[in-house]
């Protein structure tokens, strides 16, 4: 009996060490599965999903799982759920999550970190263009959600140069009165084969923009670029020792001729020609994040692994420019002649100002590896420019102390004077290619290329017509009705600006 009882007992005490063991087995199992799967606990928030992994920077995203229940969380915002087929975590919003961590630790993230925007489900195309062949390179999302950003970049760039006829000539002395400025033996002293306002212009460029908060992989920015007037001016005088000349095609005699601004015996003068260029732009654009891919990459100068980053976003907006141009010549002429006393100020004005507004569709590229970025875009802009053009001169004569003014000087008479206004299709394509280095958690220095080309502008030199009717010269007399030239045309041209940028950027 005794021994019956003792068996019992023996039996019992087994069957609930069994179950204990069973228990504890089965937490141990889950954890483990919780391990393998990538999966952290509330209470150690970087508890990696190998035992190789470290921490990594990027900003888990969470997928629900359905019937789940809230049993616990944590001050990093790490919330675990239960009642569910697998266990599964997530984690709420940090403002700050893309800032404080850049270039600290970084982990193989091969679970997927990005995965709502780096993979095949993320992207909107079907496949991760952050890396088409599934090479598997590991790199570091860079979005920031509900976050704004400005930039202000000083920019050194340089223009397309502005092409003129030759507009002021000169002949040794001495050369014939009938020759002298005429082109072809004349030398051209401004104008012709030599471009003008191709020097570099001083600009400044300020882009701002944030992310919408209830849609974080959607954003929009503003753009503004500006530039100062540039001005070139040539001055050349003389008190009738040398010869200065302004050259053209004579309509009437079908051929090279010369107005004299300087000549021995005969005139003194000083001619002067005044070139200036302005250019404007705005932009107003949404951005939509395509795809992000994250990991690590290994640093030659850090001698270590640092977190590298990828992110394709594309754009769509609207783009506007603006150039406003003008040439201006003036001439300041006195007689020498004893017989013909008097003088002459004689000035042809060339305006022109094209505007363009069109959609901008676009494509822009940005990877991170530690502090050093790396960002390069692509734009298109399509729509229309508006092109318009100002021709006007004027002659002022002064004899016997009497002054009278007339309409039209040498290359802008009556018969070409007016202002021409016309729409024309305009391309505006846009490349550009920025290094940054952060400083900080939030101020980024960079220093950039960039490339803009605008199609079917009007520039003043183009719509200069040199062939010229002399008896149309004021005073105008007799009126005349044949060969009324010069005419005026539209011109078109194409137009570029390139050059260097310095600046920073400021992110919250």
């Amino acid at each position: 009996m005794e021994d019956t009882v003792v068996n019992r007992f023996t039996l019992l005490l087994l069957v609930g060490t069994s179950i204990a063991g069973g228990n504890a087995f089965g937490q141990n199992q889950a954890s483990g599965r919780a391990g393998n799967s990538g999966v952290r606990v509330a209470q150690s928030p970087f508890v990696p999903a190998r035992s190789n992994a470290v921490p990594r920077p990027s900003r888990p995203v969470g997928r629900l799982v359905s019937q789940q229940s809230v049993i616990a969380g944590d001050g990093d915002g790490e919330v675990v759920y239960e009642d569910a087929p697998e266990i599964v975590l997530g984690e709420s919003y940090n403002p700050n999550e893309g800032l404080a961590e850049i270039g600290g630790g970084c982990t193989s993230c091969g679970g997927g970190g990005c995965a709502s925007c780096g993979d095949a489900c993320g992207s909107p195309f079907g496949f991760d263009l952050c890396n088409p062949g599934g090479l598997g390179r590991r790199q570091l999302c860079i979005a920031l959600p509900s976050h704004g950003w400005v930039s202000v970049e000083y920019l050194n760039w340089y223009q397309s140069g502005m092409e003129t006829p030759a507009l002021v000539t000169s002949s040794p002395v001495p050369t014939a009165q009938n020759l002298a400025g005429v082109l072809p033996l004349a030398t051209t002293l401004y104008g012709g084969n030599n471009d003008i306002l191709s020097d570099r212009m001083n600009g400044t460029r300020v882009r701002f923009g944030w992310w919408f908060a209830n849609n974080p992989n959607l954003g929009i920015e503003g753009e503004y670029l500006g530039f100062g007037t540039r001005t070139e001016n040539f001055d050349q005088q003389s008190n009738g020792s040398a010869i200065l000349a302004r050259p053209f095609y004579n309509a009437v005699t079908g051929l090279e001729d010369s107005e004299l601004v300087s000549f021995p015996g005969v005139l003194s003068g000083r001619v002067r020609t005044t070139a200036t260029s302005k250019l404007d732009g705005a932009a107003v654009r949404f951005r939509r994040l395509l795809c992000c891919s994250s990991g690590c990459a290994y640093s030659p100068i850090a001698c270590g692994p640092v977190p590298s980053q990828s992110r394709i976003d594309a754009t769509l907006g609207w783009k506007y420019l603006q150039l406003n141009e003008s040439l201006g010549i003036q001439e300041d002429l006195t007689s020498l002649s004893i017989n013909n006393p008097g003088s002459f100020i004689l000035n042809d004005n060339f305006q022109t100002r094209n505007q363009f507004n069109g959609v901008e569709l676009g494509v822009q590229w940005m990877g991170r590896r530690g502090y050093w970025s790396l960002d390069m875009l692509m734009r298109m802009g399509l729509g229309n420019t508006l092109q318009q053009v100002t021709v006007d001169g004027s002659t002022q004569t002064t004899q016997t102390g009497a002054s009278t003014t007339a309409n039209g000087g040498l290359l802008a008479q009556r018969t070409n004077s007016g202002t021409f206004v016309r729409n024309q299709f305009g391309v505006v394509p846009e490349l550009g290619a920025t290094l940054g280095y952060q400083m900080t958690q939030r101020i980024r220095l960079t220093a950039g290329y960039s490339f803009i080309y605008w199609s079917n502008v009007v520039r003043p030199g183009d719509q200069i017509d040199t062939t010229v009717n002399p008896n149309l010269l004021p005073p105008e007399n007799p009126t005349q009705t044949a060969f009324l030239n010069p005419r005026f045309t539209f011109q078109d041209s194409d137009y570029w600006v390139q050059g260097l940028s310095l600046g920073g950027d400021f992110r919250w």
